[in-house]
């Protein structure tokens, strides 16, 4: 197979009959060598189709294969960048303003007033509306539990943490908001309004935000991985639709493909004109012009091994796809497959990048020596530990950023007092200077950064266009607030223990362990906290995995509501205490001290856990 990919890569960009096939092959063995059962290959080339792959299982159990034509499959948050075309349509239509305050289209304003410029649809089409992540209870298991796009719009909108038009977050919910918009302006069910205005007029007559109980007959059953193998995953009703829902076909993608890379493609079906066409895959917001990436209306626009791509990916449970569109060389390509797992994609798309596209000349450029930039603003301003935007502020599954599956933390630091350090993938170090305001370059690749100022301070963190890094305070980082919360877990589990004895002794000696005692009032705190942590093990096995990775998807299990009650039985047992201490005269300086320390470790670490909304119903 390596001799083969090497010929292929030698012969590239001619595309022949012959490189085409050993391609295939390449792929085919490419999805032998990993987990998923079920893949969608397709690669457009000036309106022509040169791969067409599927392969393997839609359904194991039913011995079930992929049918080009009705076999329907996730395409998560690929869902964006196709309801932007439809919201588009509606501002075409002169039934949507890009810059018109949301709230003007409502009786009753729908997005409260938190910050004094007003949340638009060019935000929201922009992930620049400031609202915060949220997942649990975003979906239902079954077609009547599922909750309208109306009702969870007005009813479940996070929190805005940050205002408009500032910073980019990938946001879900801002993403859906702009499809209810277009559903709310038109009359019409979002489904059925897409199902007019995009799918029909392009001929995806497969595809669907809300496919029906026959379509979902084809469904190509998503599967999730564990220790005995692959379980099946039944399909549910995400409730932020525009997000996340759509569902499609080989066909109807491969259709897709050519439409959306002909310029006049939209604007011949009657459903988008070039010009806005253009728009949407234009840069609409960037942190900085002078950083790589951006984003336009719901399309990512990166380089990917020098070159330029409009796309997007998208994932969930028992699903991954990859939409990506090449204009420079008039090419696209769509990878899916019935697992939550990139690898296989991740390939196909370096081999064929790599095998049908000319070298970009990105390896060949000798990037020169940054200018330097002089300012009066001390390097030690920009040093510091970075948090990604992405994750949930106000909500139980902020814990995600301990566990490393969102928040991603990064350090830049000082090298001889010259150099801003920022670390690389590899776990090496960019060296850079600083070129601009709040702008830096590395001395030996050209990467860039930049930090945006807010009241005289430094307060965030660009590594691109569209992510962004929060400064935290050294006692917010996950290095000082997980081995605290072990020592916290110890400290209290032991004392727990160790009071039990003591009670169980004073027992046996007939003396009555009371809360009144010395020590009762530390062994309820304690007690509390350590029955917290150690609840934590059965609330979790109660859950299946998959519904984990989803952030609670379906809701919260009855034991996290005990579980998240108990710090603040701990912090009014830990009030108790300090009122016993300061009512009684202890004659003993060393139990007082041993008091006060368990009284303020108490309130440390009840302040921690609200800090990960670990404290109280913050789901």
């Amino acid at each position: 197979m390596k001799l083969i990919l090497f010929l292929l890569l030698i012969i590239r960009p001619v595309v022949s009959v012959e490189s085409s096939d050993s391609l295939r092959n390449i792929i085919k063995d490419f999805f032998n060598d990993q987990s998923a059962p079920g893949a969608v290959v397709i690669w457009v080339q000036n309106d022509s189709t040169l791969v067409f792959e599927t392969m393997g299982f839609a359904n194991i159990s039913e011995n079930r294969v992929i049918d080009p034509d009705s076999t329907i499959f996730r395409i998560g948050s690929i869902s964006k960048a196709l309801n932007a075309i439809g919201v588009l349509n509606r501002v075409e239509a002169s039934l949507l303003q890009l810059d018109e305050d949301i709230n003007s289209y409502f009786d009753d304003p729908l997005i409260s007033a938190r910050f004094k410029k007003p949340v638009t649809l060019r935000h929201l089409l922009t992930h620049t509306a400031g609202f915060d992540d949220k997942f649990i209870g975003k979906s239902s298991r079954t077609r009547e539990d599922a909750r309208s796009l109306k009702d969870v719009m007005q009813k479940e909108l996070p929190v805005r943490i940050i205002g408009p038009g500032e910073i980019s977050s990938y946001s879900n919910f801002g993403a859906a908001l702009s499809g209810y918009l277009a559903e709310h302006v038109s009359g019409l069910e979002y489904s059925e309004l897409m199902d007019s205005i995009l799918f029909r007029p392009l001929g995806m007559y497969h595809s669907s935000f809300d496919p029906d109980y026959q379509a979902l007959r084809h469904f190509m059953t998503g599967y999730f991985p564990q220790q005995n193998g692959l379980i099946p995953l039944d399909y549910d009703y995400l409730h932020d639709a525009p997000a996340g829902t759509m569902v499609s076909t080989a066909h109807d993608m491969n259709r897709f493909l050519k439409v959306i890379l002909d310029a006049d493609g939209l604007e011949k079906a009657g459903v988008l004109s070039r010009e806005m066409r253009e728009e949407m895959m234009r840069v609409q917001f960037t942190h900085h012009p002078a950083l790589s990436g951006g984003f336009g209306y719901l399309w990512n626009i990166f380089e990917y091994s020098g070159h330029r791509v409009i796309g997007h990916d998208g994932g969930y449970i028992g699903s991954a796809a990859r939409l990506f569109l090449l204009p420079d060389h008039n090419t696209a390509m769509f990878i899916a497959v019935n697992m939550m797992d990139f690898t296989f994609i991740s390939r196909v798309t370096e081999l064929i990048i790599s095998s049908f596209l000319p070298d970009s000349d990105i390896n060949e450029q000798v990037p020169s020596a940054p200018e330097r930039y002089t300012s009066q603003r001390p390097l030690h301003e920009f040093a510091g530990t970075w948090r990604n935007t992405r994750y949930s502020k106000h909500s139980f599954t902020k814990f995600g950023v301990m566990v490393g599956i969102m928040g991603q933390e990064i350090n830049t630091g000082i090298e001889n007092d010259t150099l801003l350090t920022l670390p690389k993938p590899d776990g090496s170090l960019h060296r850079m200077v600083k070129i601009g305001p709040n702008l830096f370059e590395s001395i030996d690749g050209g990467y860039r950064i930049a930090f945006r100022e807010n009241g005289g301070k430094i307060t965030h963190l660009f590594t691109s266009g569209t992510s962004a890094f929060e400064r935290l305070h050294p006692f917010e980082t996950t290095r000082v607030q997980i081995p605290f919360l072990i020592a916290a877990n110890i400290f209290f589990s032991v004392l727990s223990v160790i009071y039990i004895i003591v009670f169980l002794v004073r027992k046996i000696r007939n003396i009555t362990p009371g809360l009144h005692s010395p020590g009762g009032l530390e062994f309820a705190v304690a007690f509390s906290y350590s029955s917290s942590f150690l609840l934590y093990l059965p609330a979790f096995a109660m859950i299946p995995e998959y519904e984990i990775h989803i952030g609670f998807g379906y809701g919260m299990p009855w034991l996290f509501y005990i579980i998240t009650v108990l710090p603040y039985v701990a912090l009014g047992f830990t009030l108790l205490l300090a009122i016993q201490i300061f009512k009684e005269k202890r004659n003993n300086k060393l139990r007082l001290v041993f008091s006060l320390f368990v009284i303020l470790f108490s309130i440390t670490l009840f302040l921690s856990l609200d800090y990960w909304n670990l404290a109280g119903w913050k789901f």
